[in-house]
């Protein structure tokens, strides 16, 4: 995608209602983990659906997201069952907590969006403590891992590198 054209599509992007709510995308094996503290380089791909952002839990790794910047664009995707939440470029995000679901072979990681700027309302789906949000995202992909294998549209588009440079806060 030419820089325009990424321009182009942020700003179409930016029109729509920011989701505040927990996403997940697939970590390809042999892919670095994400830093502790990192600002995303570029467009990622998740989705609301852990079967759909891990490839039928083939991943190498599960990466739970914590969203608060993120944009629902599966209303206007190919294949809108995928549920597909864009993680725009600039977001600061921190490794939270790591845990394990049973039936899926890998821990999952959970990265939380840091509200860097003050101005993201405060996000609901998550829970009020870290014990109530590990259950919420351990149901949601017990949920997925209880639906039927889907088709994958385009291998790897929620699933590969975490495109993140390390940041440091002062």
């Amino acid at each position: 995608m030419s820089e325009s054209a990424l321009g182009r599509f942020l700003d179409a992007i930016d029109k729509l209602p920011a989701f505040n709510g927990i996403a997940f995308r697939g970590l390809a094996a042999g892919e670095v983990e994400p830093p502790p503290l990192g600002v995303v380089t570029g467009v990622l791909a998740a989705s609301r659906d852990a079967r759909v952002a891990s490839e039928n839990f083939t991943a190498g790794r599960l990466l739970a997201l914590l969203n608060r910047t993120g944009r629902d664009v599966s209303v206007f995707a190919e294949r809108p069952a995928d549920a597909e939440i864009v993680v725009r470029p600039g977001s600061v995000w921190h490794r939270l907590t790591e845990f394990e679901v049973p039936g899926i072979a890998v821990p999952v990681l959970v990265l939380e969006e840091l509200d860097v700027a003050g101005t993201t309302p405060t996000p609901t789906e998550w829970g009020d403590t870290l014990a109530e949000l590990t259950a919420r995202v351990a149901r949601t992909v017990q949920q997925s891992l209880a639906a039927a294998p889907i088709e994958v549209g385009q291998p790897g588009k929620f699933v590969g590198p975490w495109a993140a440079q390390v940041a440091e806060l002062r």
